[in-house]
């Protein structure tokens, strides 16, 4: 089962571009992925540049927010002209947001957020970060929550590959299903099961649901909330609940598989990346993006 770039491209997207790790490790991304903020890590590397980088990112998905370390040094790249470049020929002002390390005066302070916000205009903010890490999660949290990074969704959907199964056993026979997750949540999950489909009605609890996420296992009820024929096929979505009968995952299973999704998730995104950077290695510019294989995992 392939997972489409469309599908990995849809929602909305957070990109750190060069950020420092020592102030924002990468532990936090799992965590914004938690509240239901998706967001990567830009790194650099000498194969591609990462204006090149950068280029496809904005080329490729619609809905983003690209925030720029402007203390990372690049031989040769002034950040204010290089973001300005990029407001001209892309007119991202709001999806563009800044970040720095605290300075020693509110002077250096304030000519950073008058060159960026009201000479430049970027929209999505001029973030101080603090030398104490655990203050700077929650700025940033809140930052993600004032740009509205979440878009639509509550949860992130985490698309799947064959390697994401479920085996359930219900109904007064006894029977068993197997197969492959189309996509999972923290809250929900979905199959598409051939033919008929499963001998379940909607809002039936199906108990003890086994999963294996890439090598993750455990085991949930849940509820069908939805079903819908596809292709003649049956798609069917369902809510986790929880031992005690409550909606979602018991907390110990949720705290274990948030790195999990995230993992699942953000291999997706990067096996794209990835290929389109090898591909645009080579190439000028990315006005035009390189062909890329439609199934990527």
């Amino acid at each position: 089962m392939g997972i489409s770039v469309n599908d990995i491209i849809t929602g909305r997207k957070t990109f750190f571009i060069l950020p420092d790790t020592s102030l924002i490790p990468s532990s936090y991304l799992e965590d914004y992925f938690s509240l239901g903020y998706e967001c990567y890590f830009v790194e650099n590397d000498k194969r591609v540049r990462i204006q090149k980088k950068v280029d496809i990112i904005i080329s490729l998905f619609k809905d983003l927010i690209l925030f720029f370390n402007v203390d990372f040094n690049i031989p040769d790249l002034d950040w204010a002209d290089y973001v300005q470049d990029l407001i001209a020929q892309y007119d991202k002002r709001d999806s563009i947001g800044i970040l720095y390390t605290k300075r020693q005066t509110k002077d250096e302070k304030n000519r950073i957020e008058k060159r960026y916000l009201y000479e430049l205009g970027v929209r999505c903010g001029c973030i101080q970060l603090e030398y104490q890490k655990k203050q700077n999660f929650e700025l940033i949290a809140k930052i993600l929550y004032a740009n509205q990074a979440q878009g639509r969704r509550k949860t992130i959907r985490a698309l799947c590959s064959s390697a994401c199964t479920y085996t359930v056993t219900y109904g007064p026979h006894k029977l068993t299903a197997t197969g492959s997750l189309q996509d999972i949540s923290l809250s929900h999950f979905t199959i598409l099961s051939p033919g008929s489909g499963l001998d379940i009605k909607l809002y039936e609890k199906l108990p003890s649901i086994h999963f294996n996420i890439r090598g993750f296992l455990f085991t949930s009820d849940a509820l069908l909330v939805m079903e819908r024929p596809v292709n003649g096929d049956m798609l069917y979505v369902f809510a986790f609940v929880s031992t005690s009968g409550q909606n979602g995952l018991d907390d110990r299973i949720r705290m274990l598989l948030i790195p999990a999704l995230y993992k699942l998730l953000s291999a997706n995104c990067n096996a794209l990346l990835d290929q389109l950077y090898q591909k645009a290695d080579d190439m000028e510019d990315v006005t035009e993006l390189p062909e890329v294989d439609d199934d990527i995992l």
